[in-house]
């Protein structure tokens, strides 16, 4: 009968719990803010705000790859969960974290803008002016899968300059965010959505960003079969 893990070799690795806490926290807290600024005081261009989200998921990735393997994000701990490059328990354990690290953003900027906050969702995406919903959840499933196919490529696969994995990662985060943004909001990301949706009680779209990314994440076992379990044979 094979051994089940018990509480204590669940919760073992908590530190790298804490790590893709403390990296959502910080990566939705500044993603977000930056919309809420350009939103509310306009003196932020959208080539700024794409800027900042992918310079600040570069950093954090940087920051937590050595901790935790430097997720950071819902879409990628399921893609990586169903590539099993980790267990089940590990990827519950951290998509509590990346949750709760998205309710805490929210708070932080309810604290810092009030009212405004809730008015503008919390700095979570928007759809384009005229642009219908499934416009949106294809821009938003496509380039998920493309960032699911930058991190495989460059943080999972030994073959890949994976020093430079974060790198890459935030370079394809604001290149694509100056293609979705004026169309889908550039989310990529659940976390960007979760918290702020339910807390601004704004969650039309939360159905559209969550799927979309569910079915990006699909690109992440597909990597695996196509290029790694291929190399493993060599």
């Amino acid at each position: 009968m094979a051994n089940t893990p018990g509480l204590r070799d669940l919760i073992a690795p908590w530190r790298s719990y804490v790590a893709e806490f403390l990296g959502t926290f910080f990566f939705v807290l500044i993603a977000n803010w930056v919309v809420l600024s350009a939103s509310l005081y306009g003196e932020v261009s959208s080539l700024e705000v794409v800027l900042a989200v992918g310079f600040a998921y570069l950093a954090l990735l940087f920051t937590t790859i050595h901790i935790a393997g430097g997720f950071l994000n819902p879409a990628v701990t399921i893609s990586m969960w169903l590539a099993k490059k980790i267990s089940g328990s590990r990827a519950c354990f951290f998509l509590i974290a990346q949750i709760l690290a998205s309710f805490l953003a929210a708070e932080v900027l309810f604290l810092v803008f009030g009212q405004n906050a809730v008015q503008f969702h919390f700095g979570q995406g928007a759809f384009g002016l005229g642009v219908s919903t499934q416009t949106a959840f294809i821009a938003e499933a496509v380039l998920t899968g493309g960032l699911i196919f930058t991190i495989f490529g460059t943080m999972v696969d030994r073959n890949g300059p994976v020093s430079f994995g974060p790198l890459a990662v935030g370079l394809y985060l604001a290149a694509v965010g100056i293609v979705a943004l004026p169309i889908s909001g550039a989310v990529f990301n659940p976390a960007r959505v979760l918290g702020p949706s339910l807390l601004s009680h704004e969650s039309t779209n939360l159905v559209v960003f969550v799927v979309s990314s569910l079915v990006g994440s699909l690109i992440g076992p597909a990597y695996e079969f196509v290029f790694l379990q291929k190399s493993k044979k060599k």
